[in-house]
């Protein structure tokens, strides 16, 4: 019998009452389930396992598909007060950037801290910017690319999705950021085209 800690990211009906989830382990990595009887409205895994949901999962690793034995919740969303555009591009981002058992903990804990703010736009661009860097996609997001320096970092150019100092605005078109950066809609809509634009490439 295995065990992992793993938030749901994909689910797929098959047969009658089962279904076929994808998940994201903290040890494991992303990995598909067999979920036996899931769809019935008695399974005990049923209300653990939803898209996006967290559970310390049991599952026995045999020939063909790993099976799910037994789920504990431990994170969900609040699914009467969430932006759905926010739980499409997490679930996006986790389908498209992630290969099979290959584990990424410390990006499992970020995903953590966001499903525990229940997705708002703040922990979604903190998120997405942490994927892209640990993925490879993305240089140091923290300083300005053209001078380097990481003081008045009040801009961003939308072509190379990097930073721009206050003083290096002019040099190009460059994007106000706003005061708080991670909640701008203007940091929000060029990262969706810059994630697009790297799944295309890969």
């Amino acid at each position: 019998m295995s065990r992992d800690l793993v938030t749901v990211i994909k689910s797929v009906n098959y047969s009658e009452a089962d279904k076929i989830l994808t998940v994201f382990g903290r040890e494991l990595g992303k990995f598909t389930l067999f979920a036996k009887s899931m769809r019935k409205i008695n399974s005990k895994n049923r209300g653990n396992m939803q898209t996006l949901s967290t559970s310390k999962i049991s599952f026995y690793e045999g020939k063909g598909m790993p099976l799910l034995t037994e789920s504990e919740l431990v994170n969900n969303l609040d699914t009467d007060n969430i932006d759905m555009a926010n739980v499409r591009r997490v679930l996006f981002l986790l389908n498209k950037f992630l290969q099979e058992y290959d584990p990424y903990p410390k990006l499992f804990d970020a995903l953590q801290k966001a499903i525990q703010n229940n997705l708002d736009i703040k922990s979604v661009n903190k998120l997405r910017i942490k994927f892209l860097k640990e993925m490879g996609f993305l240089n140091d997001f923290s300083s300005c690319i053209k001078c380097g320096s990481i003081e008045n970092i009040e801009y961003i150019d939308p072509n190379s999705f990097a930073l721009v100092c206050k003083n290096c605005y002019s040099k190009g078109n460059n994007k106000p950021l706003g005061k708080d950066p991670y909640s701008s809609e203007m940091l929000t809509k060029i990262m969706d085209k810059y994630i697009k634009k790297v799944v295309e490439e890969i």
